[in-house]
């Protein structure tokens, strides 16, 4: 059983959370309408998921030092009203570059909160309630990211595309209320780290020297860089290069969402099975068998939106294990740091995926070429990664721990 302090403590999380996941995931349904509205190219509407991807990599690695020297409530607060702030500017933004800038003052305040909520955790509850909790959230946080973009066709379609962005709003400043009248500070003083820049740089320069962690990183982006890229990149391609209906989208976004969470709820009891070097393989073959899958829908039937997210579905159950498994590993690489290091992974890993979705975008034609090409292009691009640090995990195990 959870204590008052730590049922509160869990609750903001929640809220945080379900606030800084749906924000990437519940207006997209309602591109095609925001293309219209705001008179943009298709590459430009996509630039609206990139830069907020952006600003939460370029914010990630501060909150992680500054909160573990002057505590968790004030950094979050300078987070969630950054995040308000943007949201507030996205709802009532009337061209786009206004709605640019809110995006990506959305992504910096978002970043604060899912740094920040990690270390709350890990903060307010002992090492197994705390291990309980972050398996409750694993459970929540991807359901929700399934529903979002259902709930976003359901909103664009009855009262508009910014009421997607007035959801995210209410949910920021929930989570602000919640913060600032029931959080109490759960780093004490005598805990905290001396702010030293010096240290802080030295400890940045360690990880970002590290060949492992880079290659960890690497694999961790295409994957998820290329599930995030479909996800975007279809939106505009099946509405209105295909003609699919604003009903039936957010369905076929959903599906793909939903091998995701899939692949979110079978991973620990695959473990227990098959031991992780199985369920790596299995991953990683699943990433291939999708991609081709893509492939060859591509070529065989262009136009077919379902055979398409067939594909994708096989290959974001894959790359939820290969991510599942592979992140820790990269948390392991500097265990002394791991502040540092998650900041560090997190941000990399979406700074690199903003470019794959960037390219996407780039590339785009209106035919699903582009997009095929897109993702078996990170699958080849994994594998030799993969093999190569694998290698060298047998052969020089120290230079990976």
């Amino acid at each position: 059983m959870h204590s008052k302090n730590e049922f509160k403590h869990l609750l903001l999380i929640i809220i945080i959370f379900i606030a800084a996941c749906i924000e990437t995931d519940i207006y997209l349904p309602a591109f095609p309408d925001m293309m219209n509205w705001f008179s943009t190219t298709e590459s430009a509407i996509q630039g609206l998921l990139t830069w907020n991807f952006i600003g939460i990599c370029l914010s990630g690695p501060f909150y992680g030092p500054l909160s573990d020297a002057f505590g968790r409530k004030k950094p979050l607060v300078v987070a969630l009203a950054l995040f308000l702030a943007g949201s507030i500017l996205t709802l009532c933004a009337q061209t786009f570059d206004q709605m640019l800038f809110g995006r990506i003052l959305q992504g910096i305040g978002s970043g604060g909160c899912f740094t920040l909520g990690t270390a709350i955790i890990f903060d307010s509850f002992q090492k197994e309630k705390a291990i309980t909790a972050l398996t409750s959230l694993n459970t929540i946080i991807p359901l929700i990211m399934a529903g979002a973009p259902m709930l976003g066709g359901f909103l664009n379609n009855n009262f508009g595309f910014r009421s997607n962005f007035l959801t995210i709003a209410l949910f920021v400043l929930l989570s602000l209320i919640l913060c600032l009248f029931l959080f109490e500070e759960p780093l004490p003083k005598e805990k905290r780290a001396p702010f030293q820049l010096s240290t802080i740089l030295r400890d940045f320069k360690k990880v970002l020297l590290s060949l492992a962690f880079w290659q960890i990183t690497l694999v961790l982006s295409l994957l998820f860089g290329g599930y995030i890229a479909f996800l975007s990149g279809s939106t505009v391609l099946f509405m209105v290069e295909f003609g699919m209906s604003k009903t039936l989208f957010p369905f076929i976004q959903a599906a793909v969402l939903g091998g995701w969470v899939a692949g979110s709820l079978l991973l620990k009891r695959s473990l227990g099975r098959f031991g992780p070097l199985k369920v790596k393989r299995i991953g990683i073959l699943l990433c291939i068998i999708g991609a081709v899958e893509l492939a060859l829908a591509a070529w065989i039937t262009p136009q077919n939106a379902y055979l398409h997210t067939l594909g994708m579905v096989l290959y974001a159950f894959g790359a939820n294990w290969v991510v599942g498994l592979y992140f820790p590993e990269g948390m392991e690489l500097f265990p002394e740091i791991k502040g540092i290091t998650s900041s560090l992974l997190t941000s990399a890993r979406l700074l690199l995926s903003a470019w794959i979705i960037g390219l996407t975008s780039a590339l785009y034609n209106g035919t699903i070429y582009p997009l095929a090409a897109v993702i078996v292009g990170t699958v080849v691009l994994m594998l030799p990664t993969l093999i190569y640090y694998e290698k060298r995990k047998i052969s020089a195990p120290a230079e990976i721990a």
